[in-house]
């Protein structure tokens, strides 16, 4: 289960993610270090977000950002294993963020994809 933050997400906070985010990709496989042109290459579905489609908030003392549900038409299809994964990227050369897609689901080319509201939570020092 590879997950990966860009640095500029970790310099810039969830403001990054809100502000660069504006595709929201999901790919078939992906590991941690992966390039954009790999994560892309592995593309199944792609949604476009903007800004608006992000909203900061407080969960005690941690900060959280949640996505928008998007659904998009698949562009590929993929058996839904080994492990499919969600990605955020500006569009054009950065991978912001990769979280698990959970489902797994079996993906035909042609058919709706659902993508579900995601949290991101940025945890404050204890």
């Amino acid at each position: 289960m590879a997950k990966h933050v860009h640095a500029d997400v970790l310099d810039g906070g969830l403001n990054a993610i809100k502000n660069g985010a504006i595709k929201m990709l999901l790919i078939s496989a992906y590991a941690a270090g992966d390039s954009y042109a790999t994560v892309t290459g592995n593309k199944l579905a792609e949604a476009t977000m903007a800004s608006g489609d992000f909203t900061l908030a407080s969960a005690g003392s941690n900060r959280t950002l949640t996505t928008a549900a998007k659904s998009a038409d698949a562009t590929a299809s993929a058996a839904g294993s080994p492990d499919l994964h969600i990605a955020f990227t500006d569009g054009a050369a950065k991978v912001l963020w990769v979280t698990d897609e959970t489902s797994n689901q079996a993906i035909t080319s042609g058919n709706p994809v659902d993508f579900p509201p995601l949290v991101y939570t940025s945890n404050q020092p204890t």
